[in-house]
Formats: C-alpha cells, structure tokens, sequence
C-alpha cells in the first residue's frame, strides 16, 4: 500500500502491506479508518482488511465478505462501507459498519449483475456504474447507504465503460 497527502504534489510513499497480496479488490473508508474488500490471489477472495488511515502500518484482518469475489466496487459513510458487484457478474451487494471488525452482511442486490464497476458517494447515496455483464454495461445503481435494499436505477452513464474509477466529494 501507498500513501500521499492530496494538498501537496509529490510521489507516493509506502504506508505497509495488506494481510493478502491481491488485485482487483475495492476499498470503503470513515475519516480514521479504510478498509479492503475482496479482490484475486488466482481465485476470487472474500478477504477483508483495514487500516488506520494515519499510522502507516501493515493491514489487519476485518473479516470476511459474504462471497468471495473480484472486481468490484465500494462507497461508504463515515459509518457503513458497501461492496457491490464484482467476478464474475454477480449483483450481490454486502455492507459492514467500518469501526468494528465483522464479517460482512448482506445488503441487497445491485439492478444488474456486473464486475468492473465504478462507485462513487456521498457519504448519503452510493452509485454504482458501468461494469461487464456479458456486455459493456452503461447502467447507473443508487442505495441510500444507511438502509439496507436492493439498488434502485440512476440512469444510464453517456457512454458504456469497464474497469471505470470514480472520485466523489462528501
């Protein structure tokens, strides 16, 4: 893991390692702690670390999601992390409360299933976007984030994309 302060132009530093080395995972975050969800060592991995997003330290470990999965997406409150999506397009959605360690619990259904998908928040709302279903998808998911059920459609993206990022203001 790497670390930099957004107000000031510089290279990255090392902030430590996660407990597993994996790619295509998701990350939710609180204004103290970040935690990493799923992602693939070969296979998809239900894995759950955090961190303590001011001591630069190795992970520890969270718990575990609900399915194991990759590619998937993440938006959060300062309270509740949400995953959603991920290898190989499932639509299942699960929800942690970020200050306490826990496996994950169910949360609702995304309205498409779909891996490679973008989320962004509010610290209120989640979208999801984008993402392959089969296809390139362009659909657009919300959830209120304090309350657990299905995504309800937020519209279409102007063009349909996988592997997408977002970035969101709160």
């Amino acid at each position: 893991m790497d670390y930099i302060t957004i107000a000031t132009a510089e290279n990255a530093t090392t902030f430590g390692n996660l407990t597993v080395a994996r790619s295509a995972l998701a990350g939710v975050s609180s204004n103290t702690r970040g935690v990493f969800g799923g992602g693939s060592v070969g296979t998809a991995s239900a894995v759950m670390d955090y961190i303590t997003i001011a001591t630069t330290s190795n992970a520890t470990t969270f718990g575990n999601l609900t399915v194991a999965r990759s590619a998937l997406a993440g938006v959060s409150s300062n309270t509740r992390g949400v995953f959603g999506g991920g290898a190989t397009a499932v639509a299942t959605m699960d929800y942690i409360t970020i200050a306490t360690t826990s496996n994950a619990t169910t949360f609702g259904n995304l309205t498409v299933a779909r891996n490679n998908l973008a989320g962004v928040s509010n610290g209120t709302r989640g979208v999801f976007g984008g993402g392959y279903s089969g296809t390139v998808s362009a659909v657009m998911d919300y959830i209120t984030i304090a309350t657990a059920e299905n995504a309800t459609s937020f519209g279409n993206l102007t063009v349909a994309r996988t592997a997408a990022g977002g970035v969101s203001g709160q």
